[in-house]
């Protein structure tokens, strides 16, 4: 554990103040609801603490990240945190804390099981325990605007503010969405699968990446759960029905390999072998819940150590058939 984390806790640099999106970085007010305080850490800590500032598609990243790190790590103790608002970019981070809104559901996981805290202020869960990781995530709009070093910097503000646990940023970049029109609702979308270009998509996020990401010295690693989408997708042939449940979110099995890759990047280890068999029921997608528990089959686990090869060795290069 202390050499895992002893290669994550690397201090981010620090610099002089930027307005954060055309404010100050700290908010005038404090939050009306009461909130926890920010604590010091012990100077051990045994679990590993990751949290991740973000949208559904960090529910989605998360969901069954709790089971590959337990099945490639079962010694580590381990503690995931979401706070989630729906299609939240990082801009809408920013104006929810200079407003002091309490808008964010709260996921939390530290025995294999989601709790969920309703409707609570960004300090809820960053005040919550000893983060040793928190990462960033761009919404799926303007990606110059939702990068821009304004916005960053005030955010890594915000979060240092709150976490006085020695502690590092990462950034997390997402998928594309899906081109199969029978897994769009029109009356939940508006976007039209006949003009989705799933590599644009992809490219697009890795150049603004490697633009706006890569050489801030605030991020300490980056992890991209596109290419392993796009792998099993266009390399393996998966269709997308079994990847996706709606036109941009995962289905259990899409989950599972992108938690898988995502594992991958975060420690720099492969995975040659998975030994997890099931998921439990009430761990899956609320939507498949009622179809009991899931099979991880001999099939699913081959296109998912496939999968994770090619990230580990590609992780910001997009894959061609």
């Amino acid at each position: 554990m202390k050499k895992l984390v002893s290669l994550l806790l690397v201090f981010v640099l620090a610099f002089g103040l930027f307005a954060g999106c055309g404010q100050s970085a700290e908010p005038e007010t404090q939050p009306t609801e009461t909130l926890p305080q920010p604590t010091e850490t012990p100077e051990e800590a045994k679990a590993l603490k990751i949290m991740i500032l973000g949208s559904s598609r960090s529910v989605n990243t998360f969901q069954l990240l709790y089971e590959a790190f337990k099945d490639q790590m079962p010694d580590q103790e381990l503690v995931l945190g979401i706070m989630y608002y729906s299609g939240c970019s990082m801009t809408m981070h920013a104006k929810f804390i200079q407003n002091n809104e309490s808008v964010y559901d709260y996921y939390r996981n530290d025995s294999g099981r989601w709790v969920i805290k309703n409707k609570v202020h960004m300090d809820t869960g960053l005040c919550d325990d000893n983060w040793d990781v928190i990462l960033l995530q761009a919404g799926t709009g303007d990606l110059a605007n939702e990068m821009n070093i304004n916005c960053r910097t005030f955010l890594q503000q915000y979060v240092d503010s709150r976490v006085k646990h020695p502690h590092v940023l990462w950034w997390h970049s997402t998928w594309f969405n899906s081109t199969d029109p029978t897994l769009y609702d029109s009356t939940k979308t508006s976007i039209n699968p006949l003009t989705v270009d799933q590599y644009k998509q992809l490219n697009d996020n890795i150049s603004a990446s490697k633009a706006y990401v890569f050489e801030d010295p605030m991020f300490a690693g980056h992890i991209n759960s596109g290419t392993p989408m796009m792998y099993a997708l266009k390399v393996l042939g998966i269709p997308e029905k079994e990847l996706y449940r709606d036109h941009t979110h995962l289905s259990d099995y899409g989950c599972l390999l992108v938690a898988y890759a995502w594992y991958a990047q975060f420690t720099g280890k492969p995975v040659e072998k998975i030994d997890l068999t099931t998921i439990a029921a009430e761990t899956r997608n609320p939507q498949y819940r009622h179809l009991g528990d899931l099979e991880v089959t001999e099939e699913m686990k081959d296109v998912i150590l496939k999968t994770v090869k090619y990230t580990l060795e590609n992780p910001w290069t997009a894959p061609m058939k």
